[in-house]
């Protein structure tokens, strides 16, 4: 296919070779006259028919899929009309838009591909949700929209996910064609069960949508499909274990700092090197113990305190401003509190003036090592340090200190199971709060005892 510069005398010149049934000229800078012009469009191309029919055509590419065009017959358009119409079309592309969609036309509404139904979905619903929502939806739903998509590991290792998302699985097709013997095959790839439920939902959610908004007139193709049975190890905790986990926590243990200063050549070095270490994983164990402490003593998820910043406390009232959660809902309005305000135990304000210490420039209570403007992401080596504490079993996960602090305070303290629900943050649902119930044994004991006491035996 020739390239040259478009102008009138070439429109009114070209024709098609006689053993072709058609001929079509690129737009391009050098013209006939090997002069470079400017003004030239890439896509613009003039179609020449052996009838001897001409119009213009634009090629582009949508969703990695190449198209064509036909913009009009040339007794219509003229080279400069035609290349305004293609600038225009490329700047819809440039803008994530079908340049041949028609929202007015009710009958293109069936004929959406399943790329185009994803990113409709996720303007008008997955925008407004968080962010952690709109990444699990990108991770397993549409790939193209993650923000941040992670190449490497810290070690510098490619990250192979073993599954493809279902966004770029079935990107061109029709979205009213997804049957569920599709929706299987796309589940299929998940050997865990977290995540073919994962996906399950996200799939299940994109479908009840275009259905809500007559996008499709069908029934949901996931209906069928069943998520998998998940069962769970539970992680029991006696008091005895109980005490000793916060024994640690509150009055933590650390490692011995060797002395260096009767020593020299070699062996001050190696000693010089075991006390760094040392003084490393002590502050370590120090600023895990403040992040374990303020959790037990306020019921917090460990996703609300690695964002929350110094200054939603008030120390002098002992008040946590909670900005990260939804706050208490107590009807059915559209509104909801920026903030909610709970109370705080004065140890918690000792250990904030520890943190404020250690990180007087940071805003974050628990700011990255790397980054202080951003949220720390694991305490992975001071977590096995504790674990291997005696006492501590093998088990333990720093979101089970809010299990533990809900069972105790559930145990008989005197406080109603509706003011623990909105301490925190299950809105008042006692569901919700009765599942974080450990059901300890230790406190039944005297009521199987008074049992036996009852029977004589």
């Amino acid at each position: 296919m020739p390239k040259l510069f478009l102008d009138d005398s070439v429109v009114f010149t070209a024709d098609c070779p006689s053993e072709k049934d058609q001929e079509i000229y690129w737009d391009h800078p050098v013209g006939q006259d090997r002069r470079i012009r400017n003004g030239s469009v890439s896509g613009l191309g003039l179609r020449v028919t052996a009838l001897g029919h001409k119009s213009f055509v634009h090629a582009y590419q949508f969703n990695g899929k190449r198209y064509r065009k036909a913009l009009g017959s040339t007794v219509v358009l003229n080279v400069a009309s035609a290349r305004l119409a293609v600038g225009q079309r490329q700047r819809q592309l440039e803008a994530g838009e079908n340049p041949d969609f028609e929202d007015n036309d009710t009958r293109r509404a069936h004929l959406l591909t399943i790329r185009e139904a994803i990113d409709r979905y996720w303007e008008s619903h997955i925008q407004t949700l968080s962010a952690g929502y709109q990444t699990n939806f990108a991770m397993f739903v549409a790939g193209w929209l993650r923000k941040r998509p992670k190449t490497a590991t810290r070690r510098g290792q490619n990250i192979r996910k073993p599954y493809k998302d279902f966004g770029s699985m079935f990107a061109d097709r029709p979205f009213s064609s997804i049957k569920p013997m599709d929706i299987e095959r796309f589940q299929r790839q998940f050997a865990s069960s977290y995540s073919h439920n994962g996906a399950l939902v996200h799939v299940t959610a994109l479908f009840n949508w275009a259905i809500r908004m007559q996008i499709v007139d069908m029934r949901n193709p996931c209906s069928p499909i069943r998520a998998k049975k998940v069962i769970r190890r539970r992680r029991d905790y006696s008091t005895e274990q109980i005490r000793q986990i916060a024994a640690h926590i509150f009055y933590p243990a650390f490692e011995v700092v060797p002395e260096t200063d009767s020593l020299e050549g070699f062996a001050k070095r190696d000693m010089a090197l075991a006390k760094a270490r040392a003084i490393t994983a002590n502050d370590h164990m120090q600023e895990l113990c403040n992040f374990m402490g303020i959790l037990f003593l306020t019921m917090a998820r460990p996703s609300d305190l690695t964002k929350a910043e110094f200054d939603h406390f008030d120390l002098e009232t002992l008040v946590w401003h909670k900005h990260n959660t939804k706050g208490i809902k107590l009807s059915r309005s559209l509104y909801e509190y920026a903030y909610r305000s709970v109370p705080i135990h004065a140890r918690v304000a000792g250990m904030m003036q520890a943190q404020r210490e250690r990180w007087p420039d940071s805003k974050l209570l628990f700011p990255s090592h790397t980054d202080i403007s951003q949220p720390r992401d694991n305490f992975r080596k001071g977590l096995d340090r504790f674990k291997a504490l005696p006492g501590v079993p093998d088990y333990f996960q720093i979101y089970d200190l809010k299990r533990i602090a809900i069972s105790l305070m559930l145990t008989g303290q005197g406080v109603s199971h509706e003011a623990i629900s909105h301490y925190v943050d299950h809105k008042g649902n006692l569901e919700t709060t009765m599942i974080y119930d450990l059901g300890f044994v230790d406190p039944m004991r005297p009521v199987t005892q008074k049992l036996g006491d009852l029977l004589g035996v």
